[in-house]
């Protein structure tokens, strides 16, 4: 900081010309052109010392390159298990079982936040955020049935099987998430860290609900995130 600040007043300095040769202009016709002089050097050192705090506070605010990718390796996996969504949906349209499982989800849920609390995840955090990506897969799920209800489309031929094919995915996924989360809790205090994941969120996170999966699913994560 004090380097920093050295370094304004020096620019400072620069901007206002010193010179020990006499004025060679009568005082009343100089007085004027000496104002306008002093205003515009005094105008350039503002905008000087503004550019200066605007390009340290830039440099404050920029995550760490491992904050960056802990954010980023969070991102993939929500993305992965939200690209499950609708393989779950088929599987469901063609055996007719229900999109909304209350008691199942309640069962894995619970054992989930009990994984994450045991790994040193927050279990107020891994019970928000496991609960909104079973909310998130549900909204890409109910959207494509509607879409298919409307469209009176018959059973896939090539539909996943939920039990066989489907969960193994999503029980290898979770521990990956709960390690990902785990690394985000740490760095997600850390200045800039909510704005890059606004910004990444977009590239590495897609949903078939035209974005309201996708909102469900990261809101957790900008609740806890430092803007």
């Amino acid at each position: 900081m004090m380097a920093a600040l050295m370094k304004t007043s020096r620019t400072l300095l620069a901007c206002v010309p010193l010179s020990r040769e006499p004025l060679s202009c009568e005082p009343v016709s100089c007085e004027p052109v000496l104002r306008a002089s002093l205003r515009g050097a005094l105008f350039t050192c503002l905008m000087l010392v503004a550019l200066l705090f605007n390009i340290s506070q830039a440099d404050a605010e920029t995550p760490s390159k491992d904050a960056r990718q802990t954010v980023d390796q969070l991102l993939t996996l929500i993305d992965e298990r939200l690209a499950i969504a609708p393989e779950v949906a088929k599987a469901k349209w063609n055996s007719g079982a229900p999109i909304n499982a209350p008691e199942r989800e309640a069962q894995i849920l619970e054992r989930v936040v009990a994984e994450a609390a045991s790994a040193g995840v927050d279990e107020a955090l891994a019970q928000t955020f496991f609960q909104h990506q079973f909310e998130a897969s549900k909204q890409v799920q109910q959207r494509l049935h509607e879409q298919w209800q409307q469209a009176q489309h018959p059973p896939f031929d090539d539909a996943p099987d939920l039990a066989n094919d489907i969960r193994p995915k999503l029980d290898e996924l979770t521990p990956q998430l709960i390690g990902a989360l785990h690394d985000f809790q740490e760095v997600a205090k850390t200045p800039g860290i909510g704005a890059y994941l606004e910004a990444q969120s977009t590239l590495l996170v897609q949903d078939d609900a035209a974005g309201a999966a996708q909102d469900e699913a990261l809101s957790p994560l900008f609740e806890v995130a430092a803007p």
